[in-house]
């Protein structure tokens, strides 16, 4: 809540989004991750003074940019969970009401994602990976339990068991996405990190923040 944020972040926050091209940038990061590329092409900027938008962002703790799990090349920014609480009052310029979730393996991110879906909204959503791993990962089904979601009878689905026609396609895997996605529909992506190779605590930190974007998306 805002009355929770200290006067001098929110301050800082308000002041950098008092520029209508930063205004631009935040809006399209409110449901989905862009590279500086993509930002560069919505806004229209060169390169130089989107490298100045950008590091404002930052400074105030709106945004952050880190390295693509897949093209260890390509950036992408997001916004940093919590930074507009109360600061941009209108919601994301999209609705959804049936997505699918993709990512690489359908064995933990995607799983998360559909599941949220399913238990906040009570509308339909699928999950599908490039590559399905022959069980959902243990620690996803775990972790989901401990916050009244059950995957235990999830099955991990390739794209071509997509039976869903989803009004939007949300990545959650930054290789899906580089891989590209045989779906017509719009696409949201978030550059969620894989947990597989981690810990619990990994994949207590992929669902928090799954949880944070549902949501997000939900109140769009």
């Amino acid at each position: 809540m805002a009355a929770e944020v200290p006067i001098a972040q929110r301050a800082a926050v308000h002041r950098a989004l008092g520029e209508p091209t930063r205004v631009m940038m935040v809006d399209a990061l409110t449901v989905s991750d862009r590279t500086p590329g993509e930002l560069r092409e919505l806004t229209g900027v060169d390169w130089n003074l989107l490298a100045f938008h950008l590091r404002t962002l930052e400074e105030a703790g709106v945004v952050e940019r880190h390295v693509s799990e897949g093209d260890r090349r390509r950036r992408y920014v997001r916004l940093r969970p919590g930074a507009l609480d109360r600061l941009v009052p209108r919601p994301a310029p999209v609705a959804v009401r049936n997505p699918l979730f993709v990512c690489t393996h359908n064995s933990a991110r995607s799983q998360f994602a559909a599941g949220l879906w399913r238990q906040r909204t009570r509308h339909r959503a699928a999950s599908a990976g490039s590559n399905p791993a022959a069980a959902v990962h243990p620690l996803a089904v775990a972790v989901a339990a401990d916050y009244g979601l059950d995957l235990s009878r999830g099955r991990p689905r390739g794209y071509d068991e997509v039976r869903l026609d989803p009004d939007v396609v949300v990545s959650v895997c930054d290789r899906a996405l580089e891989a590209g996605m045989p779906f017509d529909r719009p696409r949201l992506h978030w550059s969620v990190p894989d947990p597989v190779a981690g810990d619990r605590a990994t994949f207590e930190a992929a669902f928090a923040d799954i949880a944070e974007r549902v949501s997000r998306l939900a109140a769009a």
